[in-house]
């Protein structure tokens, strides 16, 4: 059945990121926010031309949505859209927030789940307080994030805060880093146990971050 709010709404999950790869950090973000706030299902959206990496190598999108599909194939909550891999230009919030708005209906509340750690930068995301219009900020515990999230982001968009636009959500602090992951891969190394198995494999055979980004 799927999971409602008080009032009916479907609420529906969205994290968003490059996944290059998709590690366990991400799966338990994904379902720490969905078990919290009660949402039907999260919705991985991996980046196309994510605009605060522009100028550093990505693996190819191809690549990053199979690993995605595979990362999540044992969780029936969870699905990979590739919204933004099939639009040209930049990757925006803003714009994936407004077409994901179109196809799932004004009956659906969208959660776009990140980290603390990206707050201080939020600032500078595309129209960002249309993103507060367009969703619930569902805001998951990450190493170097502001102490305190909501007073952060009630000084630069109060009236939107204070309306709950912006949500602490309760568990363990996650900290993965992808960049990381795959300097680990490309020395030679093993990032069992940080990777979803069938990723690992996925990487293995298609010779990914061994002698650099395909």
């Amino acid at each position: 059945m799927p999971a409602v709010g008080d009032s009916g709404e479907r609420r529906i999950g969205i994290l968003g990121g490059t996944f290059d790869p998709p590690h366990l950090g991400h799966l338990l973000i994904a379902e720490t926010a969905r078990v919290a706030l009660g949402l039907e299902c999260v919705l991985f959206v991996p980046a196309g031309e994510p605009w605060l990496k522009s100028g550093q190598d990505i693996t190819a999108g191809g690549h990053r949505r199979r690993m995605v599909e595979l990362a999540i194939a044992d969780n029936a909550n969870f699905c990979v859209s590739d919204v933004e891999l099939r639009r040209a230009g930049p990757s925006y919030t803003v714009d994936t927030l407004r077409q994901l708005r179109g196809e799932f209906g004004g009956d659906a509340v969208l959660y776009f789940i990140v980290g603390s750690d990206v707050l201080e930068q939020f600032h500078r995301w595309k129209e960002p307080a249309a993103v507060l219009e367009l969703c619930r900020l569902a805001v998951v515990t990450r190493p170097g994030g502001p102490a305190e999230p909501l007073a952060l982001m009630g000084r630069r968009y109060p009236d939107a805060v204070a309306g709950g636009a912006v949500l602490p959500v309760p568990g363990p602090s996650v900290n993965f880093s992808a960049s990381e992951l795959r300097g680990l891969i490309a020395r030679g190394g093993s990032a069992r146990y940080q990777v979803p198995d069938g990723v690992l494999r996925y990487i293995d055979d298609n010779g990914l971050y061994r002698t650099g980004l395909e």
